[in-house]
């Protein structure tokens, strides 16, 4: 079988994540695609971090939508796997991503909508996409519905590329996918993108009947791997290192 692994923050076992480095060492690897998550800043800037505030990743305890992004720019990471191996990293923005995967043939673009953006927010975002020659290459995926609603109605972006996250927020971190969500899912034809531990055999099996895809985060461990392909049956894994399986 074909295994779609997507490289979680980049290629973040061996680089500090969301970084220009960890995006650059998945693009050098055998990903299917590389996950980013995107920030919006003060001056209309979208930028690359998991994390809206900078506390983590840069020791600096400020909200990035607050600030300007020639703010923002200046702050290094001071955190990250195998950060004192290479090159300073600093925040990227959603360009320098792009940059990278328009480098690449084939990889997909996996990118983490982090804010409840406005139909005028995401056209800037898919404008940017589009600039790069990435439109067929995207998959966006939010813990936002409202925002996969609003790509797929007001944009008319394809649901085949449109992922939900579950499992991000401590509302259902330990709660398993359930029939109220697999029915919405399947209603909108939008994907699931779950906890690795939420999600069971039978709602892979549900969604697959129903046409769609199943994309777990964040799977770590080779038994875990081998386990949500082999057993549970899922499309894809997101995973912050490679392993062969």
């Amino acid at each position: 079988m074909e295994i779609k692994r997507i490289a979680h923050r980049g290629f973040s076992s061996e680089a500090p994540e969301n970084s220009y480095l960890s995006f650059a060492l998945a693009a050098e690897g055998d990903f299917y695609g590389i996950e980013c998550d995107v920030w919006k800043s003060k001056d209309g800037v979208f930028v690359v971090s998991h994390d809206g505030n900078m506390e983590r990743m840069c020791g600096i305890d400020a909200y990035i939508p607050d600030m300007t992004y020639d703010e923002l720019k200046n702050y290094p990471f001071i955190r990250g796997r195998k950060r004192l191996s290479h090159p300073q990293q600093y925040l990227l923005p959603l360009t320098g991503y792009l940059s990278i995967l328009q480098r690449t043939q084939r990889k997909m673009a996996v990118v983490e909508l982090k804010m409840d953006y406005t139909t005028v927010e995401l056209r800037e975002i898919v404008g940017l996409i589009k600039q790069y020659g990435l439109y067929e290459r995207t998959v966006f995926i939010s813990l936002y519905g409202s925002v996969l609603i609003r790509l797929k109605e007001e944009l008319g972006f394809p649901t085949e590329r449109l992922q939900y996250v579950y499992g991000a927020v401590f509302a259902n971190k330990f709660i398993p996918v359930n029939m109220d969500l697999e029915r919405w899912l399947m209603e909108n034809r939008i994907h699931l993108d779950a906890r690795h531990t939420l999600v069971s055999r039978g709602t892979v099996m549900r969604l697959h009947e129903a046409g769609l895809m199943v994309n777990v985060w964040t799977v770590n461990k080779r038994e875990d791997m081998r386990r949500m392909l082999y057993d549970v049956g899922v499309d894809m894994v997101t995973t912050e290192y490679y392993y062969e399986c």
